[in-house]
């Protein structure tokens, strides 16, 4: 699927798909999050949704391990999110299943819909507080709505940064537990995909060939990062979210 995708694709726009995954790494690099959130409405310019998301399922595993092994006590994390990434597991594979079946229109909706839902709620990002005795069935309600999520988009996230933020997770807790999140929700992506056969062994080293130009932004992210207010990223970010957005409601309605 993604080999095939990608060759056909003229000089030009593998020059700019590479481009955009460098651009895609200058945002990890700045903000730490929002590979997807950049790349697949971008990705999406280029290729047909199904192949721009399975393109993504290596950088999103690669890029997240060392965040998740970051800082030590990560089988202790694990634990406590445990029943919440049980619940992403249940939904993602339902995603999945989703993207590889429903009509590409009706999927450029729901997707469409999805990516300003999520940047109008970013970008208000409302200050919910979520107790003990409510996390214990909000946690994996919204394990499961980012697991369906992610499945059809790779979107992991959004939905689990709001859940952390209302659970009052410090910094370091929150950087650990969203990487051992994205990091479980792709590779069961990737397995899924290629239980699937919908990605073959080429696929997969496609795939991980991306991790090269997302490499070499990340760098510039970091120096970035040092000398600019991240604020003006994170509107970056929700940016391309929207207009991402916008895009997928017209490929569905014109």
């Amino acid at each position: 699927m993604v080999i095939h995708a990608v060759l056909g694709l003229p000089t030009a726009a593998i020059v700019a798909l590479f481009a955009v995954f460098v651009l895609g790494g200058v945002v990890k690099g700045v903000t730490g999050v929002g590979l997807p959130l950049v790349l697949v409405p971008l990705t999406a310019q280029f290729l047909p949704i199904p192949v721009a998301i399975a393109l993504l399922t290596v950088p999103m595993v690669a890029t997240n391990i060392t965040q998740a092994a970051e800082g030590g006590h990560t089988l202790s994390a694990i634990r406590r999110l445990l029943p919440v990434l049980a619940f992403v597991v249940i939904g993602l594979l339902i995603g999945v299943h989703l993207l590889l079946s429903i009509d590409r229109r009706l999927l450029s909706l729901i997707l469409g819909v999805s990516f300003l839902a999520l940047a109008s709620m970013l970008g208000m990002m409302p200050h919910v507080r979520i107790g003990e005795a409510t996390a214990r069935w909000a946690g994996p309600m919204v394990g499961f709505a980012a697991g369906v999520l992610g499945g059809m988009s790779a979107m992991f996230g959004p939905p689990m940064i709001a859940y952390l933020v209302g659970r009052g997770t410090d910094p370091d807790s929150f950087v650990k537990q969203m990487a051992i999140f994205a990091f479980t929700a792709s590779l069961t992506m990737l397995l899924a995909l290629g239980g699937s056969g919908s990605m073959s062994g080429m696929d997969v080293l496609v795939s991980a060939a991306a991790i090269i130009p997302i490499q070499a932004g990340m760098p510039l992210g970091r120096w970035l990062r040092r000398r600019t207010k991240p604020r003006w990223f994170r509107i970056f970010v929700l940016i391309v979210l929207a207009l991402g957005g916008l895009d997928m409601l017209r490929r569905a309605l014109f």
